[in-house]
């Protein structure tokens, strides 16, 4: 793809994950986590708005950026807040169970992970033949 990441934005933690991984970037932290279950955020048009003008500040600069390049295999680490699909996926020989909550996948590129996801995405145990 070749095309350097210039803007983020999302709570702090994906932010401070972000950062850690591609260096300083220009971001914009939506989201404050309080616990599991609270946070403080921003208004929509307060988020949309700093968000706005968060992009405008990184193109103007999107030449100091270069393009991040992603080593192979790719392995995904997927926390779940119940341990129940943790255990299912584990069945899967291609899965790993980290923890009583957390999986890992390692797919040979962005496709295969992307694949693994859309799948977990839409899986329903319910789903009737």
């Amino acid at each position: 793809m070749n095309v350097p990441i210039v803007f983020a934005s999302g709570d702090d933690a994906a932010i401070k994950e972000i950062t850690t991984r591609l260096g300083p970037l220009d971001t914009v932290v939506t989201k404050h986590s309080l616990g599991f279950h609270a946070a403080e955020t921003l208004t929509p048009a307060s988020a949309c708005e700093l968000i706005h003008q968060g992009v405008i500040a990184a193109l103007s600069h999107r030449n100091q950026r270069h393009p991040y390049k992603l080593s192979h295999p790719v392995t995904l680490d997927l926390t779940f807040k119940s341990y129940m699909p943790a255990e299912i996926l584990s069945y899967l020989r291609s899965v790993e169970r980290v923890d009583s909550h957390t999986i890992r996948f390692v797919g040979h590129d962005m496709s295969e992970i992307t694949d693994f996801i859309d799948v977990i995405d839409i899986y329903n145990p319910d789903l009737a033949p």
